[in-house]
């Protein structure tokens, strides 16, 4: 009998449109903190978004906070130059630009 079990995951990919600031950060903190609470990795597509404020750069990392303090990760992907620059000063999300690769680590594991 097999008693080896592998750890489940939990993914959730994410894809916000439109252009986010100051009004619009209590709708996506409460999406990012239902999802931390429940997620192994949540994948945020950027690529249809805008952050036009610094306080939903501040919500996406404390959302990445909370999920590496459980062994997760939050990766934002296809992440354009203003979105680098306004996620630079993240220290626990995960930020990858358009066609750039995956990385391996912080979390995530080769299927």
């Amino acid at each position: 009998m097999d008693t080896h079990q592998d750890p489940t995951w939990l993914t959730a990919n994410v894809r916000p449109a439109g252009s986010f600031g100051r009004a619009d950060v209590g709708r996506l903190r409460a999406l990012l903190d239902a999802l931390a609470a429940c997620a192994s990795i949540v994948v945020l597509d950027l690529q249809a978004a805008r952050l036009r404020s610094g306080h939903a750069a501040e919500v996406i990392d404390e959302a990445a906070r909370e999920l590496e303090e459980r062994g997760g990760c939050l990766l934002c992907v296809n992440a354009d130059s203003d979105a680098r620059a306004r996620l630079g000063a993240c220290t626990h999300a995960v930020v990858v630009g358009p066609g750039q690769p995956l990385p391996m680590g912080y979390g995530l594991r080769a299927v």
